[in-house]
């Protein structure tokens, strides 16, 4: 599997560079330009942390990530501006979008095999609760769409699961009703309308590029038959789907630390999937019987 591994790390890359080269063909700050380049070794370092964090995989190592990711979704409401959505958190002279930091990582976390109930059920509410009140109904939606990988398994009661679907549903329908009051940057949200205004191959090439991370999680949610990386996927797809709208920054084409950073804290996590359960039956990570117990408690 160490083909995937490779995919894993690299296939944002190409949109990444040319998410530069957007850059530059907009005239954007050199500061933003040189923002993008930094993220970008910071992002390779975490991804290399990911995948060599020595902290064994438990039912309470996944309890506390998810505990953590869900937790930083509510910070930009404590720092957010009173005129206008919540979404950033303030560091020294740029924010960083934390929703397309943290979603991607807790998606794959939600779709990890044998949960408690409450902690999968308390992560999905908390979410809901965060995104509807910064309020982000493109991040809202994309959730939504990729909880219905997680939600269409039969491992959960089928009550549990109409319910969730129900909730994240009508909480992202309920989002698009307030009016988004932030006009679109061309360099942000409209990242696949400036690659067209270069040339059809500029859109080409763009969307060619965007394609490949979700194709690359969709590849390994069908050798580790995982959820959670399907689900990422989904997510990914549905934020692409939203971009003609301009109300969300273009993963990896667009500028924004968030993407970056966050494709490679979950391809991290996926790559350590792999090269954990590479051999293994099933694909699947083997649980102790007192982790198994552990988890039915939950």
């Amino acid at each position: 599997m160490l083909l995937l591994r490779v995919w894993l790390f690299g296939a944002a890359v190409p949109a990444i560079g040319m998410g530069i080269w957007l850059l530059r063909i907009a005239d954007a700050p050199r500061s933003a330009q040189a923002l993008q380049v930094v993220t970008v070794a910071a992002g390779m370092a975490a991804h290399a942390a990911m995948v060599w964090w020595r902290v064994p995989r438990s039912v309470n190592t996944n309890k506390w990530l998810s505990m953590l990711l869900v937790g930083g979704l509510f910070l930009p409401l404590s720092v957010g501006s009173h005129n206008g959505p919540a979404r950033w958190l303030p560091i020294g002279n740029f924010r960083l979008y934390l929703a397309p930091l943290l979603l991607p990582l807790t998606l794959f976390q939600l779709g990890a095999p044998r949960q408690g109930l409450s902690a999968y059920t308390v992560p999905v509410i908390a979410v809901v609760v965060a995104l509807s009140l910064q309020p982000d109904a493109s991040q809202l939606t994309a959730f939504a769409v990729a909880m219905t990988a997680l939600l269409a398994s039969r491992d959960r009661p089928r009550l549990v699961r109409v319910s969730l679907l129900s909730l994240v549903l009508g909480a992202a329908g309920v989002a698009w009703r307030t009016p988004e009051t932030l006009a679109p940057v061309r360099y942000v949200e409209g990242a696949f309308a400036l690659a067209a205004a270069v040339s059809p191959w500029g859109l080409g090439l763009a969307l060619v590029a965007a394609l490949l991370p979700v194709a690359t999680f969709a590849w390994a949610a069908r050798i580790l038959r995982s959820p959670g990386a399907f689900a990422v996927a989904l997510y990914w797809a549905t934020v692409f789907a939203l971009a003609p709208r301009q109300v969300t920054p273009v993963p990896w084409l667009g500028f924004g630390a968030g993407p970056i950073l966050g494709y490679f804290l979950v391809a991290g996590a996926v790559s350590r999937t792999v090269a954990e359960t590479h051999g293994r039956p099933n694909h699947r990570l083997q649980l102790t019987a007192a982790e198994a117990m552990m988890s039915r408690r939950g």
